[in-house]
Parts: C-alpha cells; structure tokens; sequence
C-alpha cells in the first residue's frame, strides 16, 4: 500500500513538473508574436527546454541564449536567455523582453546577421542547396561578436557572443526565420578601456 501511495505522489509531483514546464515554453514562444510553421515551433521548443534543463551550461559564468527573429526585421527577441544574463547586465529577462535587446547594444548587432543572397549557392551545388530551401531548412552559420552592452547600473561591458544560426523557411508568412543558439561571455575586463566600437 504504501509503494502505491508513493507511485502515486511521484506521478502527481510529474505532472506538475510538466505542466509548469510547458507553461514556460508557451511563455517563452508567445512573446515571439510571429506566425510560424509548427515544425520551426517545434524545433523551438525543443530548443527551449535543453536550455531550461542544461545545468552544466546554466551554472557556468557565461550566458546561454536562443534568439528568433524573421530575416529582415529590425529586432532580435529572444526565446530564451539564461538568468546568468541578469548577473551580466543588471536586467532580467522580463525587463529584457519590455525595453529589448537592442536597447542595451551599442551600435545595430543585426546588420551582422544578414547574408547577401545567393552566398548559398556559391558555397553549395546549386541542387543541393535547391533541395535544402525546398525542404524548408537553409543551413546553419557560424557568428562571432564583439561588442559592448550598456548596464542597468549605467555602466558598460563588452561581451563575446557566439552564436549558430539556422535559417528555416516559413510557408505562413513566405519568409525566413532565423534560430540564434548562442552564448555571451563578459570580457571587460580582457578590453579594457579601449574604444571600440561595431
């Protein structure tokens, strides 16, 4: 009887766990306010719940990201962002939401996002790269910044972001959205007082 009890209490206790978790994940997607294929949904929210559940990369000094936006658009939003964020900059992920990103950079991070067209089929047979569009998805790239956030205390830091992108095809709205996986570490103190600048 008792073995029942307990059963019983550990599947309660995970139902809950689940249904808490994807009211985050839903959270998460709704600040988004894009209209998406379901299977770019799904690979979001995927993405989202290694990224709640990665102790390893959550407990280390940088801060872990996933960043959506539709090619073209002048603002990244981000999906998920590490409450190590909060550490880094003084502003939570809910204010981060209200204010945006873009507020925080010093100069237009999105420009180096954007690709001219056709760099895929210079890279790639041309029937390659027809089928991966076809297919919806357009490959993953590889992006590296430098560049300085302004803190809520007023302050600045410089951060290294690394980050991969995807690029898959939205039939919906007949344009790309772009999956940003990345990390920022802090480097101001590596920089210095030096006046850089993107």
């Amino acid at each position: 009887m008792l073995e029942d009890s307990t059963f019983e209490s550990v599947q309660k206790i995970r139902g809950d766990l689940i249904v808490i978790f994807r009211q985050v994940v839903d959270k998460s997607l709704a600040r988004l306010k894009i209209k998406m294929d379901e299977e770019i949904e799904e690979e979001l929210r995927e993405r989202i719940a290694v990224l709640i559940f990665n102790e390893l990369v959550n407990d280390m000094p940088i801060t872990s990201y996933l960043a959506v936006w539709e090619d073209g658009a002048a603002e990244i939003v981000h999906a998920y962002l590490s409450p190590r964020f909060e550490i880094l900059s003084g502003y939570s992920s809910l204010e981060i939401e209200e204010i945006g990103y873009h507020n925080l950079v010093r100069g237009d991070i999105i420009r180096f996002y954007r690709e001219e067209s056709g760099v895929e089929e210079r890279v790639k047979p041309i029937s390659e790269a027809k089928r991966k569009r076809i297919n919806g998805f357009m490959d993953s790239r590889k992006w590296e910044g430098c560049y300085r956030i302004e803190k809520k205390n007023g302050k600045q830091a410089w951060v290294i972001d690394r980050s991969t992108i995807t690029r898959f095809r939205n039939t919906l709205k007949d344009n790309i959205i772009c999956l940003s996986s990345g990390i920022l570490l802090e480097t101001t103190e590596l920089m210095g007082s030096r006046n850089y600048s993107l």
